[in-house]
C-alpha cells in the first residue's frame, strides 16, 4: 500500500503478547496499526506459562479485557517452596498478598489463551494483522520506513516497532542501517549471554496433584516452577550450564533433550509429584537456553524496540512479558501524546520521543532484569551465598508479607498504564503512584 505521509501508521513486527498489547494500545489511542508475524498463527504452541502481575492486568482492565480472562488462566492462592527431594523451605500467601495489595490478582495463564485474549481486543482490526510473513529488510527515509517481507511484499508506515523477541530480526536490521550510517551502535552493546537453559512444557493434570498452589524448588544449579489447575500443569524446569554462551539461536536434539531429562528424573516438582511422572504425561516441551542482556540502544531513526528484543532476562521472576507489556504501554503514551500535538512527527520528532521512552523504561528495566538475575541464581543455589541469602538469611529476617510489600513498591505500583484510556481502576492497600 502506499503510505499517506499525514496520516500515522505503525508496522509492529512480532505478533506475541508485547505486539498484541502495543496493537491494543493503538487502537484504543485511534492510531492506525498492522502487526507482522512471521509464524502461519497467531496462536501456537510456544512460550512458557506466562504469568501476569497486577500491574499487567490493571492494563488489561483498562483495555476492557479482564472479563475476557477469567476462565483461560490458573488461579494461584500460595506458593510451596521445596528442595529438589521435596523436603520443605518454606510457604507463603503471596498470592493473596499481592492481590490485596494492589487490587488485581496475578493471572497464570498459557501463552496460548493470553495471545487469544489480546487478540479478542482487536476483532475490529483482526485484517491488520498479517501471518506467514517475515521480514527482510526495512527502508528508512525522511517521510517513514519500508518493511520488505520475504513474500516479495513491502508494508509501509510511519515508524517500524520491533516487537520480535530475542531473536529479533529488527534489531538486526536496526543496528545494520545505524552502522551504515556512521553510528555503530552494536559496538556499544554488552554480549546477550545464555547462563541458564530451561525446559518449558503443559502437561496432563494427574491423580493428587496440588491445585492453585505454585510450587518452586531450589537446589544446586537445578530449579523448578510448576503450577496447575483441573484440566492442566504448566511448568519450566531450569537447569545452569556448564559454560556460558552467546550463541542465541541453539537448537537442542533429541540426546540432548534425553540427557537433561534424566539430570531431573528424581526431582520432585510437587510433593506427590516427581519430574519423571510430569515427563511421561507431558502434551508438548521444549528446551532452550535463557539469554540475559539489557540494550542500550532501543531505537534508530524511525525504528524501536520493545520487549524481549531489547531486554531479556530469565523466566524465574516471571516478569519477561509484564516488562514487554510495560516498554509498549509506556511506547503508545509517548506516540500519542506526540501525535495529539503534531499530526505528521518528522524523524527527529520521533526520535526525541523515542529517546525519552528508552530513557525511562531502560533504568525500569535494569531494576527488572537485575530481580530476575539474582532469582534464578538464589533458586539454583548458583553459589553459597545466593543460597545463604534466599533462602536461610531473608526468610528469617522477613516475612513473606513484608517481602511481597517491598516488591510492591518497588516493581508494581508505579508501573505504567496508559494515560488516555479513562477507566474505573481498582487499588489495593498500597496506592498506584498513577492512579
Amino acid at each position: 500500500m502506499r503510505m499517506d505521509q499525514r496520516k500515522f501508521r505503525a508496522i509492529i513486527i512480532g505478533g506475541g503478547p508485547v505486539g498484541l498489547a502495543i496493537a491494543n494500545g493503538l487502537d484504543r489511542a485511534g492510531l492506525d496499526f498492522v502487526v507482522l508475524e512471521r509464524h502461519p498463527t497467531i496462536i501456537s504452541e510456544s512460550g512458557a506459562g506466562i504469568m501476569l502481575w497486577p500491574h499487567t492486568v490493571r492494563v488489561f482492565d483498562q483495555l476492557g479485557l479482564v472479563e475476557a480472562c477469567e476462565g483461560r488462566y490458573i488461579p494461584l492462592y500460595d506458593k510451596a517452596t521445596m528442595r529438589l527431594d521435596g523436603a520443605p523451605i518454606r510457604a507463603s500467601d503471596i498470592f493473596k498478598f499481592l492481590s490485596e495489595n494492589h487490587g488485581y490478582p496475578c493471572m497464570n495463564f498459557p501463552r496460548t489463551l493470553l495471545v487469544q485474549t489480546l487478540l479478542d481486543g482487536l476483532t475490529a482490526n483482526k485484517t491488520k494483522i498479517r501471518t506467514g510473513v517475515s521480514i527482510k529488510n526495512i527502508e528508512m527515509t525522511n517521510e517513514g520506513v519500508r518493511v520488505h517481507l520475504h513474500d516479495g511484499t513491502i508494508e509501509e508506515g510511519s515508524i517500524a516497532i520491533g516487537a520480535d523477541g530475542v531473536h529479533s530480526q529488527t534489531r538486526a536490521i536496526m543496528q545494520r542501517l545505524a552502522r551504515e550510517r556512521g553510528n555503530d551502535i552494536a559496538k556499544e552493546e554488552e554480549p546477550i549471554v545464555s547462563n541458564y537453559q530451561i525446559m518449558y512444557g503443559r502437561a496432563k493434570v494427574v491423580p493428587n496433584v496440588d491445585i492453585g498452589t505454585f510450587f518452586e524448588t531450589h537446589g544446586t544449579y537445578m530449579s523448578s516452577q510448576i503450577s496447575a489447575d483441573k484440566k492442566r500443569m504448566h511448568f519450566g524446569i531450569y537447569r545452569k550450564l556448564p559454560n556460558p554462551t552467546t550463541s542465541l539461536k541453539k537448537e537442542y536434539n533429541d540426546a540432548e533433550v534425553a540427557e537433561f531429562v534424566e539430570a531431573f528424573s528424581n526431582v520432585m516438582v510437587m510433593p506427590r509429584l516427581s519430574f519423571a511422572e510430569l515427563y511421561k504425561n507431558c502434551e508438548w516441551t521444549k528446551l532452550v537456553n535463557q539469554p540475559e542482556g539489557l540494550l542500550k540502544n532501543w531505537y534508530y531513526g524511525r525504528i524501536v524496540l520493545a520487549g524481549d528484543s531489547c531486554a531479556m532476562m530469565t523466566a524465574a521472576a516471571g516478569m519477561g512479558v509484564n516488562n514487554g507489556i510495560q516498554s509498549g504501554v509506556a511506547l503508545v503514551n509517548k506516540l500519542q501524546e506526540l501525535l495529539s500535538e503534531n499530526t505528521n512527527p518528522d524523524t527527529k520528532a520521533f526520535e526525541a520521543a523515542f529517546e525519552e521512552y528508552q530513557n525511562v523504561r531502560h533504568k525500569e528495566s535494569a531494576h527488572i532484569c537485575g530481580l530476575a538475575a539474582r532469582m534464578i541464581r538464589i533458586n539454583t543455589w548458583d553459589s553459597y551465598m545466593s543460597w545463604f541469602v534466599g533462602d536461610v538469611v531473608f526468610p528469617r529476617i522477613f516475612s513473606d508479607e513484608t517481602l511481597i510489600a517491598n516488591a510492591g513498591n518497588q516493581i508494581v505500583r508505579g508501573m505504567h498504564k496508559f494515560n488516555f484510556i479513562g477507566a474505573d481502576l481498582k487499588s489495593g492497600k498500597i496506592p498506584w503512584t498513577n492512579p
